[in-house]
């Protein structure tokens, strides 16, 4: 599933940022968006919750990285994630007075494979966190993924609460950005996917296409795979059934 969640994530991420597309029409010249937009394509639940695949055995893989490094791992390694991918989206208005109305984020899944058969590495070992606040789940497996609203959960004090489901549309000017936090979900494939942000401003409207980078961004299931986690104590990875954790 794809999970959208407009809400400040406050860990550590590596962040690629986008340059602003330009809107253009037909016979017309190219306009800049009247907003600004970046991806940060490597969070983890929790700021250390999350799984990668890699192709290589385990003596072959470094430990893991401070999240802060977690591009540059995933990079060095040819990593994929594994399950579940989370990444958050800044839009910011470029004028303090106009603003721009967000109306939808849709998904487009543009290739499906068998999940890979590599290793899976989990970066947590028993960490985790638990804040999905308004978000929007969607079923990355179905022929035509589409965004539903569902409750979320906010553990940021001392007790969890329920957030209530919240749809678009949102307004983001210069001193009022948005960050949505998508948590994209797959037992069944290794898929490729993008998504497309529809807006409206000052009489104009558009799409933007939201990429890691240019290139579709990549979720693989990791289901009945040799899963390793790191024993620090050891300095090795160890199995997953041998560490002692569960879930």
């Amino acid at each position: 599933m794809l999970a959208l969640a407009a809400a400040l994530f406050g860990h550590p991420t590596h962040t690629a940022s986008a340059p602003a597309p330009a809107s253009t029409a037909p016979g017309r010249t190219a306009a800049p968006l009247p907003f600004t937009w970046s991806i940060g394509s490597q969070l983890w639940e929790g700021g250390c919750g999350h799984t990668y695949l890699v192709d290589r055995a385990p003596r072959a893989v470094a430990p893991p990285p401070v999240t802060a490094d977690s591009g540059a791992w995933a990079g060095t390694h040819g990593a994929v994630h594994g399950g579940e991918a989370l990444m958050r989206i800044t839009v910011q208005g470029r004028s303090p007075s106009d603003a721009v109305v967000l109306h939808a984020l849709h998904v487009r899944v543009v290739d499906r494979a068998a999940p890979l058969p590599w290793n899976a590495y989990r970066m947590d070992n028993g960490c985790g966190g638990a804040v999905t606040p308004r978000h929007f789940a969607v079923d990355l497996d179905l022929p035509r993924p589409l965004a539903r609203p569902v409750d979320g959960l906010d553990a940021s004090g001392a007790e969890v609460r329920k957030i209530p489901a919240v749809s678009f549309p949102y307004k983001v000017t210069s001193s009022d950005p948005e960050e949505l936090l998508v948590s994209a979900r797959t037992a069944g494939c290794d898929c490729r996917w993008y998504l497309e942000l529809e807006w409206s401003a000052g009489g104009r409207t558009g799409t933007v296409r939201i990429t890691d980078g240019g290139k579709p961004f990549r979720t693989s299931g990791i289901r009945g795979r040799p899963t390793y986690v790191h024993d620090s104590a050891e300095g090795r990875w160890i199995t997953d059934s041998d560490s002692g954790e569960t879930g």
